[in-house]
Order: structure tokens, then C-alpha cells, then sequence
């Protein structure tokens, strides 16, 4: 078994050196190869994107936030959301609600449609999901909140774990307690994202009281929030204050923030940034397995946002941009990227874009 990094007090110096810190985690009795995880996300996450961040390297990657009720009434449109190619393992299945009965059934279907983990949304913001009591509505309620996760735990043979803010605002703060409870119902490993439900994604993730948390338990706890940069996630690891990061919006337009954070926890080695062409290859390769997923016609009308996150910056960016819009064949998208490669990076440099999606 991999342990996690060791409990030292967040912040103390001297860190742990990179050689010491073993760039696998164990979650349960899984093994992951890495510490650098994929959040879940609302219209981000599918089956093509998924693995593309398995061929980067990431220790776990995860489907779309899924509501239960979805899955145990065989909808059809939430049952897409848990295809598992064989390829891409291990896989985690997000599931979103708050009844324990239907959230240990929903578990359940799962597992036997293939995820290794089941994760639970403790943590979206949105109206029409803390609404009906999920989200990071269940988390207010810690003892409610371990009845749900005690049924799943007891439903399934695979790790189940969570993903939770800070609390519901700033006078509220209760992840370390929250954990704590989830911890002995026998939750594997909790994400905290370094933000409160009131925050939803305004201002700075909080990493220090995310720290917290992993003070108050000892199952792994991985870090969300403002992760951009492969120093910063290593050194929040090598500190003590995570076991582990999970990569979100920071990736948008940007495939190789994962690729380099794996291989900088796993020798050391900080590789350059991208080029602006080897961004356009990374977006390039992502259109093509939505491509052989979907279908092109499909593929090419899920796939502009990302064409339009990998051409802005570039030269003539607007103009490029409003042709985005018309993609309906792969030959517009290969005229596309030939005229971006040959436009290059604008003045303005590198782009990064907002997202805000469902991922907590």
C-alpha cells in the first residue's frame, strides 16, 4: 500500500523532497498511478475527454456529475454519462443526491456498469441542485450526509468517496467535521474544494483550510481550487497540506497542465510550457476521439468550445473564432487549426479561459 504524504503541520519547512514522495496514492484498495486526478465536470468530462486525460497520465479520471434518480429509472441521457471503455481505467462515477435508498441503488448500477469509485457531489452550488437538497445543501447536514455515504459504502465492494466545498459560507465552515464523519462510515478519500457554496467560484480557494481537513483525518484528502501551475499542486502536496490535487478548470485549454503535473511529481522534471502548435496538437488529438466517439457530426458541434479555447490568443483570433460557429465537417476543422498554426500566438499571448461547470 502507497500511504499517503505524511501528517506534518500544513506549511512546515522544509518540505518534502520531490524523491521522497512517492507519486502513486492509494484510496481504499485501489491503487492510483498518480496523484493528479480529473474533477468531475458538467458537459466536460465524458468518455472521449476522459481518456485523453488517462493517456496523460492521471491517476483517476471521473464521468459528469449523474443524478441517482436518473440511473435507477434507466435514463437514458444519464446512463450515456456512465459508458466505461475498457481502455480508460480506473474511473470514477459521479453521482448527485440524497436519499441513502436511492443513492445506494443508484451506487450499485454503477459498479456494475464498470466504475472502480463512486464519488458523491457534496459540493454543487447550483440552485436546481441544492434545491432539492444535494449538492453542498446535503452537506450542511453532517449526519444526514453520513447516512447517504454509510448506505453507498455498504452497497458497494469499490472505494466511495466525496466531493465537498469548505462549508456553505464563511460562517459556516464544517469540512474538517464533515470529513471526519465521512471517514468513520468508512468513505475512502474526500476532495475538498478550497471555496464555500456562497463563494460558488468567485475569489481565491482557501488552501489553508483545506489543509484542515487533512489534519482531522487520515484517509487521503485531494486538493480543488485555483489549480494552475505544476510547481504550486506539488508543493501544496509536498507540504502536507493535500495527498493529492485534482485538476478542473484550470485545464481548459490547456491539456498540458496534466501531463506536466504528472511528470513533474513523478521525476522531478519540470517541462516546458506547450508551444502554441503543440496546444493546437493537444486540442487537435481531443476533437478526433470525439470524433471516432460521436460521430462527426455530433463530435464537431461538442467540440467548439474547445476549438474556440485553443484558438484564442492567437493572431486574428476574433476572426478565427467567428468561424467556430459553422464547423459541421472535419475539412472546415482542418482548415481551422491550419490557419491558426500558420496565424500564431497574438500579442496578447497565452489564453486562459473562465469555466464554471457543475464539478463543485
Amino acid at each position: 500500500m502507497v500511504d499517503p504524504a505524511p501528517r506534518q503541520t500544513p506549511g512546515d519547512d522544509p518540505a518534502l523532497p520531490l524523491g521522497e514522495l512517492a507519486p502513486e496514492l492509494q484510496v481504499g484498495g485501489l491503487h492510483l498511478s498518480s496523484r493528479v486526478l480529473i474533477a468531475p465536470m458538467v458537459g466536460i468530462t465524458d468518455a472521449p475527454f476522459r481518456q485523453l486525460c488517462h493517456e496523460m497520465g492521471a491517476g483517476l479520471v471521473a464521468t459528469e456529475m449523474v443524478a441517482a434518480d436518473g440511473v435507477i429509472r434507466d435514463i437514458e441521457a444519464s446512463l450515456r454519462l456512465l459508458d466505461f471503455p475498457d481502455e480508460v481505467h480506473p474511473v470514477a462515477a459521479q453521482l448527485v443526491g440524497c436519499d441513502p435508498a436511492a443513492m445506494a441503488d443508484a451506487a450499485r448500477r454503477c459498479v456494475a456498469r464498470g466504475a472502480d469509485v463512486v464519488d458523491v457531489n457534496l459540493g454543487c452550488p447550483v440552485k436546481k441542485v441544492v434545491g432539492r437538497g444535494s449538492g453542498a445543501a446535503l452537506a450542511r447536514d453532517i449526519a444526514g450526509t453520513a447516512a447517504v455515504l454509510g448506505a453507498m459504502v455498504a452497497a458497494v465492494p469499490v472505494p466511495v468517496t466525496a466531493k465537498m466545498r469548505l462549508g456553505w459560507d464563511a460562517a459556516s465552515i464544517n469540512a474538517p467535521e464533515l470529513a471526519h464523519a465521512l471517514e468513520d462510515v468508512g468513505v475512502a478519500a474526500v476532495t475538498v474544494h478550497g471555496r464555500t457554496r456562497a463563494q460558488a467560484y468567485r475569489g481565491q480557494a482557501d488552501w489553508g483550510e483545506i489543509a484542515r481537513v487533512r489534519q482531522a483525518v487520515s484517509i487521503p484528502v485531494i486538493g480543488s481550487g485555483d489549480v494552475a501551475d505544476p510547481e504550486q499542486i506539488a508543493n501544496a502536496i509536498r507540504r502536507g497540506q493535500v495527498d493529492g490535487v485534482v485538476v478542473a478548470r484550470g485545464m481548459m485549454g490547456n491539456y498540458q497542465l496534466l501531463q506536466r503535473t504528472v511528470h513533474f511529481l513523478a521525476t522531478g522534471e519540470l517541462l516546458a510550457p506547450p508551444s502554441f502548435g503543440e496546444r493546437i496538437e493537444f486540442a487537435r488529438r481531443h476533437l478526433e476521439l470525439l470524433i471516432e466517439y460521436y460521430g462527426e457530426t455530433k463530435a464537431l458541434i461538442i467540440g467548439r468550445k474547445y476549438v474556440a479555447w485553443a484558438i484564442k490568443g492567437c493572431a486574428g483570433a476574433a476572426q478565427l473564432r467567428a468561424r467556430v460557429q459553422g464547423l459541421n465537417q472535419r475539412a472546415d476543422l482542418d482548415r481551422l487549426w491550419a490557419d491558426a498554426l500558420s496565424a500564431g500566438v497574438g500579442p496578447d499571448g497565452w489564453f486562459q479561459p473562465i469555466f464554471i461547470s457543475g464539478e463543485g
